[in-house]
């Protein structure tokens, strides 16, 4: 019997009959027939069933044909008297033996439901997904392909087993914080293969929730992160004179230990840990790590910088970012945000450049140069050298 009245010829009334299907409903009996001929034993008085939705071959009426059927733990083979195998299959999870075409290539599907020709092209076509497949059919961009009734919500457990990955976060689109110091985003970066200039090899990368500033702090050891945070703390307190309510970071042991959670019971903060393996939950200074990292990486190569330099390429890429980068929502800088007061980059030079030093702390003779050549590294020396000029 089957469900699908293209797969029959000569198709003649029945009877008004009912089947009963495995979950009590009932399915009207539309006709019989004899299933069109693709190479396969001819099946005669295949009953066309309203609502089947898989075929279902007769073992009596193959052994009435003079056919003998072998059943094994893991198949079932029919064959004639000569002892050629005529039809095979295969024994599924349910427990039912489906049929499976002889040779490479077989194009006769007719004993197959819509979801298992679905399935069959899928692992012909390398289990590509059901998307692109559903493109190519309805682009005509290959020849061969039969038109397909693709149902996106279909799961293959092999793709499953080897392509499945996390689903994203949903983006907030609204601000979480009402002001600053309500909530840190904490991250501890490394470690950096080359050490810095001063021996670093961490970055501690701290992130204000509602402003976005930044803070990058280089340390040498794991062991020194408490110290820098809680040095930190105190300075941004006093700074905004307003205590700090939640911080957030990963299961890091340089975050989750006694210093911190002593600290936090005694100043009043919240400390909020990420899942474990979902850095997304710690998106916000997870995202500017990356920032960080690709604009410090861009200015070293761009000017054939030593990587020693790295912790000063990252400094500047930190102070650039929080005065011209833009708080998602609104028309302000990070920098306005957290200083009330808009930014200027007039003294911004290029990280990298060449310049010149003027050389006095030490004595020099009447013909001696009166400047060094160096490579110009830190922006925030220009700023205090302007503003010593200016006053």
């Amino acid at each position: 019997m089957t469900g699908v009245e293209k797969y029959l010829k000569e198709v003649k009334s029945y009877a008004t009959s009912f089947v009963t299907f495995g979950d009590g409903a009932k399915g009207e009996i539309k006709g019989i027939g004899r299933l069109i001929d693709h190479g396969l034993p001819k099946l005669e008085n295949v009953l066309l069933v309203k609502g089947l939705t898989a075929n279902l071959i007769s073992i009596s009426q193959l052994c009435d044909q003079g056919m003998k059927v072998n059943f094994t733990k893991n198949e079932c083979l029919v064959s004639n008297n000569e002892g050629d195998i005529l039809m095979r299959g295969v024994r599924s999870k349910d427990n039912c033996y489906l049929w499976i075409p002889l040779e490479e290539g077989n194009v006769s599907t007719c004993l197959l439901t819509k979801n298992e020709e679905v399935k069959l092209w899928h692992q012909k076509l390398g289990h590509l997904n059901l998307k692109s497949m559903k493109r190519v059919i309805s682009e005509e961009a290959v020849r061969g392909l039969p038109i397909l009734q693709i149902q996106e919500g279909n799961i293959c457990g092999e793709c499953q087993i080897r392509k499945q990955t996390k689903v994203s976060h949903q983006k907030l689109q609204h601000l979480s914080t009402s002001r600053v110091l309500e909530l840190l985003h904490m991250d501890l970066m490394g470690p950096i293969q080359v050490e810095s200039l001063g021996g670093k090899k961490y970055v501690l990368v701290i992130v204000d929730d509602f402003s976005r500033y930044t803070w990058v702090n280089f340390i040498r050891e794991k062991s020194e992160t408490f110290e820098e945070f809680k040095n930190l703390c105190v300075q941004l307190q006093k700074e905004k004179d307003c205590g700090i309510v939640r911080i957030r970071s990963d299961h890091g042991k340089e975050f989750e230990n006694s210093k911190f959670a002593d600290f936090c019971a005694a100043e009043g903060i919240i400390h909020e840990f990420s899942s474990p393996i979902t850095p997304q939950q710690n998106g916000v200074v997870e995202r500017k790590n990356r920032t960080l990292q690709e604009s410090a990486r861009v200015m070293l190569h761009a000017k054939n910088v030593p990587y020693k330099f790295w912790a000063e390429a990252m400094n500047t890429a930190c102070y650039i970012h929080n005065r011209v980068t833009l708080r998602k929502g609104t028309a302000t800088t990070l920098y306005e945000l957290w200083k009330n007061r808009k930014p200027t980059v007039k003294y911004f030079q290029v990280f990298g450049s060449k310049c010149y030093i003027l050389a006095d702390r030490e004595p020099r003779r009447k013909l001696d140069p009166k400047s060094d050549e160096g490579i110009f590294l830190v922006i925030q020396q220009v700023q205090i050298q302007l503003k010593r000029q200016m006053s």
